[in-house]
């Protein structure tokens, strides 16, 4: 019969229980996203996770933020927003960047007499997918702040003003 182990979560903060419930599925959906569910298989990082949870919590909170952003302005919290996939590709693409920057700060070329030796020099295939999953996640950004405005009733009645009207004398 095998063993079923249960991942623990270090949730600092004063979360309810239906908010902990929350952040933890989130926290599961981030780490199969970017395979970083299984800590055995992570031989370069010790086989321990990539990020801890107050690290994802952090990026999700980046994305939610990102989210509200642009027009029209929403609202949400990690806590009630419904579209998941959004929320974690948000998460996913901010993570990328990140491990970019960090991989371009811990880069070292060396050259001598012809031979050239890049060390940690992964900052271009991170660049790649930032790019790539940035445009992935802008369209759909757009296409879920489309749908909003649509289902959104007071904004059913927003118009644009203009200095240009009718004058009566």
């Amino acid at each position: 019969m095998p063993i079923v182990m249960k991942r623990k979560y270090s949730l600092d903060g004063n979360y309810t229980d239906e908010q902990k419930e929350r952040l933890t599925s989130l926290i599961d959906l981030f780490r199969v996203s970017i395979s970083d569910d299984d800590p055995e298989r992570n031989i370069l990082n010790k086989k321990t996770s990539r990020y801890s949870d107050k690290q994802v919590i952090k990026l999700l909170e980046r994305a939610i933020k990102d989210i509200n952003g642009g027009q029209p302005l929403t609202k949400f919290t990690i806590y009630d927003f419904t579209d998941d996939s959004l929320l974690i590709d948000g998460t996913v693409v901010f993570s990328m960047i990140a491990e970019g920057i960090l991989q371009l700060s811990n880069k070292v070329d060396y050259s001598d007499s012809g031979l050239s030796i890049a060390l940690f020099n992964k900052s271009p295939e991170y660049q790649g997918w930032a790019g790539f999953l940035l445009q992935n996640y802008m369209r759909d950004k757009a296409e879920f702040k489309a749908a909003y405005i649509g289902t959104n009733s007071p904004s059913i009645f927003v118009g644009i003003s203009s200095e240009f009207g009718y004058y009566f004398d």
